[in-house]
């Protein structure tokens, strides 16, 4: 009922900051690039990479910044020759790695990320996000043992992630383990308890473990945090209609449908009158 915590390059990328590795003529292009960069001028700022490329054409660190701005441009392809390119100049730059795994993984070429991934733990088997970043591509290819393995590691490097316990829980349910999955959405609960979707998430592992009352009452929560999501209240009709408290389950039925008619085929079972219609 939930799906995967988008956490993708453009949330990730690492950009590699000045430094004076370069002939002047390079370096100010550099810097420039970075700074336009970091105003969001991502078509100037390639056009300041090209500038210090052409002056310093052996500098994977330009590559590798000049392929962040493709990337923010939606050239993706541009992006991954550059960090192509980056990794043959220098291939222990691991942030070009990790970079290129993060592309391939917006692109769903989980395989070929989780590779990427591979060689920055290698590096630096210290780095909680790429342990994350590994597990959502775990995670997509339903392989949730291993998903859950890189949640864990993430996890004790970095105990103050939401992220991480939002989508071990959803692999937790994935693996039947739905105890677990409450502990882990309980455990972003209390780190983020503004956030309406854990509360939802928690009380469709609660509803897989016949905790209905439980469920209804973070349903309800949810709702308070998220009064526009369709499929909370579609969620908590389920589980009262499972409580026998049918009115209350047509009322949130009949609510869902306002805000979402899509959702009718999924809820054709569930309420009779919409059968035939």
């Amino acid at each position: 009922m939930s799906a995967i915590k988008r956490c993708l390059w453009n949330g990730l990328a690492i950009l590699l900051i000045p430094a004076a590795l370069f002939a002047a003529e390079a370096q100010n292009a550099f810097n420039e690039g970075v700074k336009l960069y970091k105003s969001a001028k991502y078509k100037e700022a390639v056009a300041a990479f090209n500038r210090a490329i052409k002056a310093a054409p052996k500098s994977a660190e330009a590559y590798n910044n000049r392929g962040l701005a493709y990337a923010k441009l939606g050239q993706q392809d541009n992006a991954l020759k550059d960090y192509d390119e980056a990794l043959k100049l220098n291939p222990n730059l691991g942030d070009a790695q990790f970079n290129r795994g993060n592309i391939l993984f917006a692109e769903k070429q989980y395989e070929r990320a989780i590779k990427d991934f591979d060689e920055v733990i290698k590096q630096d088997p210290k780095a909680p996000r790429v342990f994350v970043q590994r597990g959502l591509a775990f995670l997509n290819l339903k392989q949730f043992d291993k998903a859950v393995q890189d949640f864990d590691q993430a996890q004790k490097l970095d105990p103050k992630d939401i992220e991480i316990y939002y989508n071990r829980g959803l692999a937790h349910r994935r693996l039947g383990k739905n105890d677990l999955a409450v502990q882990d959405y309980s455990e972003a609960i209390k780190l983020d308890p503004k956030n309406g979707e854990n509360y939802n998430n928690r009380a469709n592992a609660y509803s897989l473990v016949g905790k209905y009352d439980e469920a209804v009452k973070d349903y309800d929560e949810a709702i308070k945090l998220n009064s526009k999501d369709a499929r909370i209240y579609a969620n908590r009709g389920i589980i009262k209609q499972r409580l026998k408290k049918d009115d209350d389950a047509q009322k949130d039925f009949q609510k869902a449908l306002e805000m979402d008619p899509n959702l009718k085929d999924k809820l054709a079972p569930f309420i009779g009158p919409l059968k035939g219609k």
